[in-house]
């Protein structure tokens, strides 16, 4: 026997002891052959098909539960070729070549093994570079983001520091004669918000409750009254003390004034009723008017130059008109005296002088108001007199004391402000129930629904010079506007005041609101577009 027959007989030998067949039969059977020849396999008397070697590693596969590894396979079947390289030379040229072509595979393998794990970690780094690439653009962008929105946040800044320069501009033109006695002290917004006030402190004398400040159109004077009975005025551009003060017996409860002939009127509760000339010097002396009217609650100029003067109150039902002669004196009595309500609804009787106006005698009963008359208003367009009642209803009237219009209904409680749009096409009115009402004076109706936002009394409404415009206020210490139009609020309600606020005013051209309350402070706030 040769020796490579030898070497691949014994190789078969420790297979075939090494998977522990039981006995030959067993093995022949798992290879498929008979027990004999597998004898003579063994022996080296027979030599083996090379498909013999594949059926051997399957049965070894199987009888052992694990793959033959690749280092056994080769070495059996090198061992397997040498013995029949002999024999069988083409069939061992053949499996020289698979042979070469194997290690020539393993050692492209390997090649592309290495060429893969090199990509893998070029790979890897690039990965890593362009997360960090990606994270650097993220972290850009996010500075892009806060650059515009630092971008937008400076030019909304930039905007409102126009604005609140435009506002500057728009008080120092309406307020210019106040600027050396008013303490103007910007107020930061609560909110984001278009309203930026100015606020005023105008009160030199810290005593006393303040009722109400009025400030005279043309800017140089201030009269601020109080519930102590003492009317006080400031000229601001002169000193910052009271120049002049008056005592009253009781409280001073109204006071307006006005244009043209630069008066003022105040009144108080024991019914006297004063005409101040705060131009005449502080050695003028005031001139009462003798009026019949207990507990007055309102005084109001009619919008002419004639001086026509209406004062009503709550001590009686009685509503009279004042003018002065042609010299400037006033009369001793009133001009038009006219009773608003009459208990027996009978008229006077015959020969009773209830007043005189242009020279006429005349004599008016009619059913008015039930209760007395918290407000007044002139129309200034037709002349027409708006009475505002305790009893909730809006009354209109000539300069003669005839009704001119049904009586306005729809406040459930006392109405306490009322005001004529300039045009006079249009009233506002404001209650203690809270709401602010607005009326067609001619069909005596109303033009919508109430505007209720204020949560207290509305002690104060004022229409603004185009009209476009409605400000309201009043013991929720709020200023509201509204658009007289829409019948809806405009803005967010105005807030500062500490208390009450007692007055509302729009500059003459419509850009800034005033506004005065029981905090002792006048205050200026930029209107809305309507």
């Amino acid at each position: 026997m040769s020796e490579p027959v030898l070497a691949f007989v014994l190789r078969l030998r420790e297979l075939y002891e090494e998977s522990g067949w039981s006995s030959l039969q067993a093995f022949a059977q798992a290879v498929g052959y008979s027990r004999g020849t597998i004898s003579r396999f063994l022996s080296g008397e027979r030599q083996p098909k090379a498909s013999f070697l594949d059926m051997l590693f399957a049965a070894m596969e199987d009888r052992m539960g694990c793959p033959v590894t690749e280092a056994v396979r080769a070495e059996t079947r090198r061992l397997y070729f040498e013995s029949v390289r002999l024999k069988a030379p083409a069939e061992y040229q053949l499996f020289r070549m698979e042979e070469e072509f194997r290690a020539a595979r393993d050692e492209l393998q390997q090649r592309l093994d290495k060429q893969l794990q090199a990509h893998d970690t070029d790979r890897k780094t690039l990965t890593g570079q362009i997360a960090e690439l990606t994270a650097n653009l993220r972290h850009m962008e996010q500075e892009r983001q806060d650059l515009l929105h630092r971008s937008e946040h400076l030019a909304e800044q930039a905007r409102a520091e126009r604005e609140r320069r435009k506002f500057l501009e728009q008080v120092l033109e309406e307020a210019t004669r106040l600027q050396d006695g008013l303490v103007l002290v910007p107020t930061p917004p609560q909110h984001s918000s278009e309203h930026w006030p100015l606020t005023g402190l105008v009160l030199g004398d810290r005593t006393g409750k303040t009722e109400e400040i009025a400030l005279s159109p043309n800017g140089t004077l201030i009269a601020r009254v109080g519930s102590e009975g003492v009317l006080r005025f400031w000229e601001p551009a002169a000193s910052r003390s009271p120049v002049r003060t008056l005592h009253h017996d009781r409280p001073i409860l109204a006071l307006d004034f006005h244009v043209g002939r630069r008066l003022l009127a105040t009144a108080c509760q024991d019914g006297s009723v004063w005409l101040w000339k705060p131009a005449a010097g502080r050695s003028a002396q005031p001139e009462r008017l003798r009026s019949g009217i207990r507990d007055v609650r309102a005084v109001a100029f009619a919008p002419h130059e004639d001086g026509l003067l209406a004062i009503a109150g709550l001590g009686g039902r009685v509503i009279e008109l004042w003018q002065p002669d042609r010299d400037g004196t006033w009369l001793k009595s009133p001009s038009v005296r006219f009773v608003v309500d009459e208990d027996t609804g009978m008229p006077p009787p015959p020969g009773t002088r209830v007043g005189r106006f242009s020279g006429h005698q005349i004599s008016v009963s009619f059913s008015g108001h039930t209760k007395g008359v918290d407000a007044l208003a002139f129309s200034p367009a037709t002349g027409l007199l708006a009475t505002a009642g305790i009893d909730g209803t809006i009354r209109l009237w000539d300069v003669v004391g005839k009704p001119a219009a049904r009586p306005l209904r729809g406040h459930k409680d006392s109405v306490h402000a009322i005001a004529f749009s300039p045009d006079g096409h249009r009233i506002v009115s404001g209650g203690a129930d809270g709401t602010v009402r607005l009326w067609d004076p001619i069909s005596a109706s109303p033009t919508g629904p109430p505007l209720t936002a204020h949560t207290r009394s509305v002690r104060c409404v004022s229409f603004s010079p185009d009209g476009q415009l409605v400000a309201s206020a009043g013991d929720d210490a709020t200023v509201r506007f509204w658009s007289p139009t829409d019948h809806r609020p405009l803005g967010e309600p105005l807030t500062g005041h500490h208390g009450p606020v007692t007055s509302v005013s729009f500059a003459p051209n419509g850009g800034l609101l005033s506004t005065t309350g029981t905090d002792r402070t006048l205050r200026l706030w930029p209107t809305p577009t309507a």
